[in-house]
């Protein structure tokens, strides 16, 4: 989600780390360690670091199959498209345009939910379209500009009166390169 490129030769490579989004023994925050040029003519590899955290509910610590055991959400720490922008070469990268305008969370978790649906089998996609609640993406929650207010605000899932469409909004944190921390 770091945006387009002008050319076909910057690809991002991620390193997505598996942890506790709140810890700060030491803080571990999202960040792109290496840079580009918009004028490459050869491979040029962005590598970003991004940080996940599941998020499980607690209902079913017996373990009887009656409540859900994957996770509700994954809360995820990305660094903005204006940091990616910049170490890819495009230094006038604009803050406001690249992440203040829009629902990045929603973008993000539209691909999820078609990413989903294309990898479906055939039987599961029919079960769905005929019996399931169908998701839909709402505008992002916030923004949280405080990290225990981003952190420990949930996902929303809304389910319609008449129970065909469920939305989910995200919460979402947008801080720019020149935040202080």
């Amino acid at each position: 989600m770091g945006g387009t490129f002008d050319d076909s030769y910057i690809t991002v490579v991620d390193d997505d780390n598996f942890h506790r989004v709140d810890s700060i023994n030491p803080v571990h925050l999202p960040y792109v360690d290496s840079t580009c040029t918009p004028d490459v003519t050869e491979p040029c590899y962005l590598n970003t670091v991004t940080i996940t955290e599941n998020k499980y509910g607690w209902l079913d610590e017996m373990d009887t199959g009656f409540y859900p055991v994957s996770a509700s959400e994954m809360k995820t720490k990305l660094s903005s498209r204006q940091a990616v922008q910049i170490k890819a070469g495009y230094t006038d990268a604009d803050f406001s345009v690249d992440d203040e305008e829009g629902n990045r969370c929603a973008d993000i978790n539209d691909l999820a939910i078609q990413w989903a649906l294309e990898r479906a089998s055939p039987a599961a996609l029919q079960n769905y379209e005929t019996y399931g609640i169908k998701m839909v993406t709402g505008d992002d929650k916030g923004p949280y500009n405080a990290g225990p207010l981003w952190i420990w605000t949930f996902m929303s899932y809304n389910v319609d009166k008449e129970k065909t469409t469920m939305t989910i909004q995200a919460p979402m944190m947008r801080t720019g390169v020149n935040y202080p921390i």
